[in-house]
């Protein structure tokens, strides 16, 4: 069962990846890439010993040139793909990753020699992961399958005009969504230099925008069921736990900018099926007599998503309104205190990528969309979601 989920977790990346590079038709930019770096220690618990951190990453993406589309509204970014591979420092405990990672890169500083910042989300697979037999220390990763995080600044130093060369420097993040424990998850800090092809000299040309006078603005509504999966218990603690449900409705209103940016607020209710089965099981008196309401959560949010075409990042945070199991959680398994515990209490967030039928440059009234996220208390996992909901967009 485990390893059905993990290969249709990778199989919708990959879809996601193929729609979203599909959908520029520009020249083909090659891009190879060398970094060095270590992993950061993220617990207090006796952290594994690391060597340096060694990665590779082939990166195949195209400059958006569209003046008409999606890239304009956001400066022309490059779009595309890496294939990430890196020796983690300790072969016995982490073994190697190799990274599946769709990415967008915006030009942050336009000098002579531009800065870029590049952002990635996407699938790891790691080699080695936590077993309770072979492999105890590796509280980071719990599973073979994560996903997969990396912010990077690029610093041009040499720029002609079919190659740039680049310094890069940033972070990366690995976690598997709670949907299997431990999971502490892995980061990394990352240096190193890159050297890209840029088959049609497009990184280089500065194009001209021309603005509108007045920003163009339409209302919307969204509905969409959520179904996620995760495990119960803490980051660390119980190991090897069922997989059990969590189902989301949510209704959210917002304002559509330039058919390219959406902001959204809304209600969510959520329904956790470990949350009754916990109490239940052992007859939690406080709670067991409503045992249904104690196990939803209903919580407010605010979020954003970036369209580009049929692809949209999708970013929210929550308040929660109502989440009364949570403090029982808390004292059982993760056992916060103070501020720490107040903040996963009241705040959520949650991170990912939908895909929208009908091409959102077409303008269209009606839409459907399916998503992948992750789900967290305010930075902590929580559970992996995937998701299928219906827009609608007044005149």
């Amino acid at each position: 069962m485990k390893s059905v989920k993990s290969l249709v977790i990778f199989m919708l990346f990959f879809w996601f990846i193929s729609k979203l590079y599909s959908q520029n038709k520009s020249p083909i930019n090659y891009e190879i890439e060398y970094t060095a770096g270590k992993i950061v220690p993220n617990y207090t618990k006796i952290f594994p010993s690391t060597n340096i951190q060694q990665a590779f990453a082939l990166s195949l993406g195209k400059t958006n040139n569209d003046s008409l589309g999606w890239s304009r509204y956001y400066n022309f970014p490059e779009t595309g793909v890496s294939f990430f591979a890196s020796n983690l420092g300790n072969n016995k405990i982490y073994g190697n990753q190799f990274s599946i990672l769709p990415y967008i890169r915006y030009k942050v500083i336009h000098s002579r020699l531009p800065t870029y910042i590049k952002l990635s989300l996407g699938i790891s697979y790691f080699t080695h992961h936590y077993d309770s037999v072979s492999n105890i220390e590796n509280l980071s990763v719990g599973s073979a399958f994560t996903w997969g995080f990396q912010a990077m600044l690029y610093q041009t130093i040499v720029q002609k005009q079919h190659y740039d060369i680049k310094l890069v420097g940033g972070y990366s993040h690995h976690s598997n969504g709670h949907t299997q424990l431990p999971n502490f998850g892995l980061n990394s800090a990352l240096f190193g230099v890159s050297f890209q092809w840029n088959k049609a000299n497009l990184n280089h040309t500065t194009i001209q925008q021309t603005k509108n006078k007045k920003e163009v603005r339409k209302y919307f509504i969204h509905l969409r069921e959520g179904l996620g999966f995760h495990e119960l218990g803490a980051t660390i603690a119980p190991i090897g736990g069922d997989k059990k449900l969590v189902t989301t409705t949510s209704i959210s209103f917002g304002i559509l900018f330039k058919n390219h940016l959406k902001w959204k607020t809304g209600f969510s209710y959520r329904f956790y099926q470990h949350y009754i089965d916990y109490i239940n099981a052992n007859r939690i008196e406080s709670f067991q007599e409503n045992a249904t309401l104690s196990a939803s959560n209903i919580y407010y949010f605010m979020g954003v998503e970036f369209l580009m075409n049929h692809v949209a990042i999708d970013i929210e945070g929550g308040l929660n309104l109502y989440k009364p199991f949570y403090e029982k959680f808390n004292e059982d398994f993760q056992k916060d205190k103070g501020l720490n515990h107040q903040l996963k209490k009241w705040f959520n967030s949650r991170m990912g990528l939908n895909y929208y039928l009908i091409n959102t440059l077409k303008k269209p009234r009606n839409n459907v969309f399916i998503g992948a996220h992750i789900n967290a208390n305010f930075g902590q996992a929580d559970f992996t979601e995937f998701s299928i909901g219906y827009s609608y967009v007044f005149n």
